[in-house]
């Protein structure tokens, strides 16, 4: 499949050459969400907010405004999609959007950059597995903070500089207990901020 997407971008990339309008066109590569092959006992599940499902691939081509060659390191969102775009292709945007222009992290002029994410899931019934399991939770720089939202006390919360696997649940211990209410509380602030898309 990766092949597949290598090949057929390859295949853009040498026709906008050819007419001269590579270096005029914005190509962005991106993935809806990432699979599970084993990981937390996992295999077809893909709706849980761990970070092989979460964090999807983003390549921005565009010399005009991204540069080349460069992997920043600020958290972006879907949701920041549309407002790129359209700032890139120079159209003022008359939409109130949750999402933000990412040219400044693009061209490497942000100065100040969000540190964190809201992620969030509402049950389905396509995976049994996951029935039930509809959850907010925030990503931050750092940690991951999950509430589940039909399984009372059900949380989960991981240190991804000390965990990157996100393999041992902190919910429960000292330390846990002492990082909960800042995450929680991020959480929040990021409900408050979503609802009037909800």
């Amino acid at each position: 499949m990766l092949l597949g997407v290598d090949e057929s971008l390859g295949r853009l990339v040498a026709t906008l050459d050819s007419l001269g309008a590579l270096d005029s066109t914005i190509i962005v590569l991106t993935s809806d969400h990432g699979y599970f092959y084993g990981e937390h006992g996992l295999d077809q599940e893909r709706r849980l907010a761990y970070e092989e499902t979460a964090r999807i691939p983003l390549i921005v081509r565009y010399p005009r405004v991204a540069r080349a060659g460069t992997t920043p390191s600020q958290m972006v969102q879907t949701i920041d999609f549309a407002s790129t775009l359209l700032s890139m292709a120079g159209v003022r945007d008359t939409v109130a959007r949750q999402g933000v222009s990412l040219v400044p992290v693009l061209d490497g002029s942000a100065t100040t950059w969000r540190t964190s994410v809201f992620l969030e899931y509402y049950t389905d019934i396509v995976f049994p597995r996951t029935l039930t399991m509809g959850y907010d939770a925030v990503r931050t720089e750092r940690y991951t903070y999950i509430v589940y939202r039909e399984l009372p006390g059900m949380e989960e919360l991981y240190d991804l500089e000390r965990d990157p696997f996100q393999v041992d649940n902190l919910m429960g211990t000292v330390r846990g207990d002492s990082i909960v209410p800042v995450v929680r509380g991020e959480l929040e602030r990021l409900q408050r901020e979503a609802l009037p898309a909800r």
